[in-house]
């Protein structure tokens, strides 16, 4: 589930399974919202992965970033989230 800007169980859970399958030192999601809720204890089945991926997102890459990149993407996306101005507010999901 998701109900706020800064993670969610889906998003955990792709990013863990980036960092092992693709031998990443770290992985951003672009912030699922849609999808299934899944019970404890209950399987994941792949159409549950395809609802929660939808197509918007259909890839993912591997590439090297210096620090200074990350931090422009993130103070990017932050004040798309939490900018004074409201009508510079776009949303994201950090």
């Amino acid at each position: 589930y998701r109900r706020g800007n800064f993670n969610g169980t889906w998003d955990d859970l792709i990013c863990d399974a980036l960092l092992k399958e693709r031998e990443a030192d770290i992985a951003m999601s672009p912030g699922v919202r849609w999808g299934p809720s899944i019970l404890p204890g209950q399987d994941i089945t792949r159409e549950d992965i395809w609802n929660v991926t939808s197509m918007t997102y259909p890839n993912a890459y591997r590439t090297e970033m210096t620090g200074e990149f990350i931090h422009v993407i993130m103070e990017d996306v932050a004040d798309n989230i939490f900018n004074t101005d409201p009508y510079y507010q776009h949303g994201g999901d950090m």
